[in-house]
């Protein structure tokens, strides 16, 4: 009897553990409403405004911030895009302060795209020069979206015053004034992670100086060149041409500059400047030298024109991300 108990208890358990399919409803069946909103955007994910100056970090950025000032604090050399300006025109070198921001809507007409302002003030240092005017300035507006990561479109108007646009509009075109207006394009990639970075950019004037120009640069940040204690160092190499198309006057055609330029990145393991933390320095040397273009812009202005045809630059940046 004990035995035949046994036997039955043995095989009931395996049919009381199967749970029994569900019966099928009569009635449709409701289903509730499930999301997967966790308060992330894409643009959480930004790692930088590929459009700040180099010293930007090597690690993801804060995705709060939106801005940049950078003051070059000396530079031996005023020049454009590399093209060098004569020493009677620059005998003292140039510092400029310029500023950056993004506008809090990243999302313009549901788009996705951002709208950035930035703006640049510059003197040449030098008061007996014959720059139409030593005092230059730079007013920006674009939009733009990032395309690709780490690629971002931008498309945008400049205002420029001053400086070697300015002359020129003012000497050779002849302008009542030292402004020039135009319209840019540009693409920018910038892999913090990996160090490649790289620009592409070009503008139409419409007025004061008329035709388009062209900046195209690459370079790789080497990481960890130097470090010793709470102080290391990086390393950025770039090579740059700077093309133009009836900008600096009727027939000028060709190449302005062509540039190569090596700048160091001081970080604090600590985090107090450079890489992610808000505060950087970045000395720099740069060489380069004109192009084609230079013998054309001579001939426009009787002999006598303004450009350098060799410079070797040095220069101190220091600037605050916020």
């Amino acid at each position: 009897m004990m035995k035949r108990a046994f036997f039955v208890l043995a095989t009931a358990l395996p049919a009381l553990a199967t749970e029994l399919p569900p019966a099928i409803p009569d009635s449709p069946i409701e289903y509730t409403d499930v999301t997967y909103d966790t308060g992330y955007s894409d643009y959480d994910a930004y790692t930088g405004d590929p459009y700040a100056p180099a010293a930007a970090p090597i690690a993801a950025a804060s995705s709060d911030r939106r801005g940049w000032v950078n003051v070059n604090a000396y530079t031996s050399d005023y020049s454009v895009r590399g093209m060098g300006v004569r020493n009677s025109l620059s005998k003292m070198g140039y510092s400029s302060v310029d500023a950056s921001y993004t506008l809090p809507n990243r999302n313009l007409l549901g788009m996705g795209l951002h709208q950035r302002i930035s703006g640049a003030y510059g003197i040449v240092w030098d008061k007996t020069s014959d720059l139409s005017s030593p005092r230059l300035g730079r007013l920006s507006y674009a939009v733009g979206k990032e395309i690709f990561p780490n690629l971002v479109a931008e498309l945008g108007y400049t205002y420029r015053h001053g400086g070697l646009e300015g002359y020129m509009a003012r000497r050779y075109d002849g302008v009542s004034h030292h402004s020039t207006h135009e319209l840019n394009l540009t693409l920018a990639y910038n892999d913090y992670q990996k160090g490649f970075f790289g620009k592409f950019e070009t503008g139409l004037g419409f007025y004061g100086l008329t035709g388009l120009y062209f900046d195209v640069e690459a370079g790789y940040r080497f990481t960890d060149v130097f470090t010793r204690g709470n102080i290391g160092a990086d390393v950025e190499l770039s090579l740059g041409v700077a093309p133009s198309c009836g900008y600096w006057g009727d027939d000028v055609e060709g190449v302005d500059a062509w540039r190569i330029k090596a700048a160091l990145l001081p970080y604090s393991h600590t985090g107090r400047f450079g890489r992610d933390a808000r505060f950087y320095v970045k000395p720099w040397v740069q060489c380069s030298w004109s192009g084609s273009n230079a013998a054309k812009i001579d001939r426009v202005a009787d002999g006598n024109g303004p450009i350098d045809h060799f410079l070797i630059t040095v220069g101190l940046d220091c600037g605050f991300n916020f």
